[in-house]
Parts: C-alpha cells; structure tokens; sequence
C-alpha cells in the first residue's frame, strides 16, 4: 500500500512539474509576441500626442502617458497595464494582466479629442478578431 501511495505521489508531482513548465513556456512565448509586436511598430516619431486622460463606453477610463520619443505607458481600465508606442499619428498598445498581454490595440488620433480604432485578443494584433475602440478625452 505505501508503494501504491508513493508511486501516486510521484506521478501527481511529476504531473504539476510539467505543467507548471507547460505553463511558463506560455508565458514566455507571449512576452517574446508582445515584444515582437511592439517592436514592429517602432518604425518612427510621433506626430501627435494622445497623452492624457481618455474615456472609452466599451472599458471606461484609460490613462496614458507618452514620452517625446513616443512611448507609452498608462492603465486601462483599472485592470491593465498599458505599453506601446506612437508612430505619426496612430497609437500601437498591448494591454497587461499579470505579465500576460490579453489585447493588443491599434488606434488613429481622429481630432485632439477623439481615437478610434480596434482591439484585438491576439498577440500580434489581427484583423480575424479586431473589434471597434472609441476613446474620447475627458480631461480638458
């Protein structure tokens, strides 16, 4: 009965090693997505600036900050950490839970009060799954 009850033992363990493992190598392939697709869009200077505090009727409120070189960081919605860049006049963002990027955003400045584009649950971001964005500024 202990051998039954060690072999039991060994094979629960082995099992959460392997998906504790399973586990991190999603983790890890969608950091290096999310890096990818960042970096894709770094392709040059901002021309507008969307820093500031936004309003979406999908998500609620969102705030970005972005350096003059066009990076962004900011929150959306309380519940994700925001990174991405500017590029002339479209914004490129993945939105971050937990170190895990659960959407990728794609914006155009549309007037100094307004962005409109989509979001997508794809790493990198894609059309087959892109729904319509609107964020409209509220801190003026």
């Amino acid at each position: 009965m202990k051998t039954l009850a060690t072999f039991l033992g060994a094979v629960v363990l082995a099992f959460s090693l392997n998906a504790c493992g399973m586990l991190q190598a999603k983790y890890d392939a969608n950091g290096k997505a999310t890096a990818a697709y960042l970096q894709s869009k770094n392709t040059g200077s901002p021309r507008t600036n969307v820093e500031g505090l936004w309003y979406s009727p999908q998500w609620g409120v969102v705030v970005l900050n972005q350096t003059p070189k066009g990076e962004l960081t900011g929150i959306f919605q309380d519940a994700y950490r925001v990174q991405g860049w500017v590029v002339g006049k479209s914004a490129y963002l993945v939105l971050i839970d937990d170190d895990w990027t659960e959407y990728t955003v794609e914006l155009q400045r549309q007037s100094t009060e307004k962005l409109t584009g989509f979001y997508s649950s794809s790493v990198p971001f894609s059309d087959k799954d892109k729904t319509p964005l609107e964020l409209y500024r509220i801190d003026r």
